[in-house]
């Protein structure tokens, strides 16, 4: 909670959404879930809708972590407001294929051969937000000096 306060405005609803966007789409994942036991409804799509849910969510997070571990600060100070654009950039970067998909698989219908397309983006989205966050896993990562 107190880095929470110390993010700027921006990042402030970059976290938020990191939390929320995952929370719609287990709530979608469930319903799926719920409704495929009953009756037959437009699995694919409502799929696709909770996975790039998912996606967005994770890129929300990477950016915030990202942001949250490069400039930790020891003392109770916010962050350099200066240094947060990066992060937005990246953010924007990691969420523009997920919203992709979001948007096809919401306007395409699900027995168009098109939709082969919201597949398609969906995979290059996860890669990218694989790759991502696999480098950040290594920036974030403490250095280990060589003992002499």
């Amino acid at each position: 909670m107190r880095y929470f306060r110390r993010l700027p405005p921006l990042l402030r609803v970059a976290s938020l959404l990191g939390l929320l966007f995952p929370l719609a789409s287990i709530l979608l994942f469930a319903e799926l879930f719920a409704t495929s036991l009953s009756s037959s409804v437009d699995s694919s799509r409502v799929a696709m809708i909770a996975l790039n849910l998912a996606m967005l969510g994770g890129a929300c997070s990477v950016a915030v972590t990202t942001y949250s571990t490069r400039f930790r600060q020891p003392d109770p100070e916010p962050f350099p407001l200066s240094s947060w654009q990066s992060q937005v950039r990246t953010l924007v970067l990691l969420a523009a294929l997920p919203s992709c998909a979001l948007v096809l698989a919401v306007f395409i219908p699900s027995t168009a051969l098109a939709f082969a397309l919201v597949f398609l983006v969906s995979i290059l989205a996860a890669g990218v937000l694989f790759v991502a966050s696999l480098v950040d896993a290594t920036r974030s990562r403490p250095m280990r000096t060589p003992r002499a």
